[in-house]
């Protein structure tokens, strides 16, 4: 197979992974391996497949496969941990971020003036470190000196890049967990001051969603309920954003709001039926019902107390 040809097998096969079409890519991504087993490029795309299409296994085989070739690409191991648990998470996590501090020596010595590069390795860094520290706090919580060890990784991410997300995001996590509202809520400050720098689109939903999540638990509904907005403007089809859009406005107290957004998460799980949402969905409505009698009955007393007076 020629250099052009792949490449024109390669681009249309990115296509069909972004367009949701797997078993095509991955038709194409065979073909392309079955010429050299070799390619990166498309063992990348497969992987990335795999992994969005829900076949982790698959995308775990792929990966490790690409790195048997190249062990000196970061986000391989990157992905690799994010796909696995625990220890073995937590060794992918460190190579990763091995190979990642390697480039930022090699960048400071080769290329001393690209600022870009440095800035862009050290937020890769931060976020290495970040993906750590949130393993010390789920599935190695109960490891001996977990929470120094994941203080230690939050330290580490936030020296790295000081305007790391993911690190004011981990920090914000374990002050809540530790009952450190106040710098809970610093922390969670920061994340909205550089999401404000952010362009829609350029951080993932999942961890904007997550961010937003602390916010409202924190009581930071107006940043919380801004956050969400940005969700359903980059993808209005997700019906935990509408759900999620309508506790932020219910804490609020924008009533109306809450209900207009209630209304249409539960069109879309009549659609496309969702148990547990919809129970919360249930939860939600009934909690407005009882916040508006609340409501109604201190209108009527305050009524009642005019008309005496």
């Amino acid at each position: 197979m020629s250099a052009g040809d792949t490449k024109k097998l390669l681009n249309e096969a990115e296509k069909k992974v972004y367009e949701g079409e797997y078993k095509n890519a991955v038709t194409l991504l065979e073909s392309i391996l079955k010429a050299n087993p070799r390619n990166l490029d498309a063992l990348d795309l497969y992987a990335k497949a795999a992994t969005d299409s829900g076949k982790e296994q698959m995308a775990i085989k792929i990966l490790k496969r690409a790195i048997s070739f190249d062990p000196k690409t970061a986000h391989r191991w990157m992905d690799l941990g994010q796909l696995q648990s625990g220890p073995t998470a937590l060794k992918c996590f460190r190579q990763g971020i091995s190979v990642m501090e390697a480039n930022l020596m090699h960048a400071m010595k080769n290329a001393p003036l690209d600022f870009n590069l440095k800035d862009s390795l050290r937020m890769e860094i931060a976020s290495g470190y970040a993906s750590v520290a949130d393993l010390f706090v789920t599935d190695l919580c109960d490891e001996t000196h977990a929470e120094r060890e994941c203080e230690k990784a939050l330290k580490l991410a936030l020296n790295a890049c000081e305007k790391s997300l993911e690190a004011h995001y981990g920090c914000a996590n374990l002050r809540l967990i530790q009952g450190r509202r106040k710098e809970a809520v610093m922390h969670t400050r920061a994340c909205n001051q550089i999401l404000e720098e952010k362009k829609v689109g350029e951080v993932s939903p999942a961890l904007r969603m997550s961010i937003a999540e602390i916010c409202l638990e924190l009581g930071e509904t107006t940043h919380a309920a801004e956050m969400a907005e940005v969700l359903l403007q980059e993808d209005d089809r997700i019906v935990q954003s509408w759900y999620f859009a309508a506790l932020c406005y219910f804490a609020a107290e924008d009533m109306e709001t809450t209900t207009q957004y209630l209304k249409r998460a539960v069109d879309m799980l009549k659609k496309s039926p969702q148990k547990d949402l919809m129970t919360a969905c249930q939860d939600l409505y009934n909690q407005m019902r009882r916040k508006k009698g609340q409501m109604n009955n201190h209108v009527g007393k305050e009524d009642n107390k005019m008309e005496t007076e």
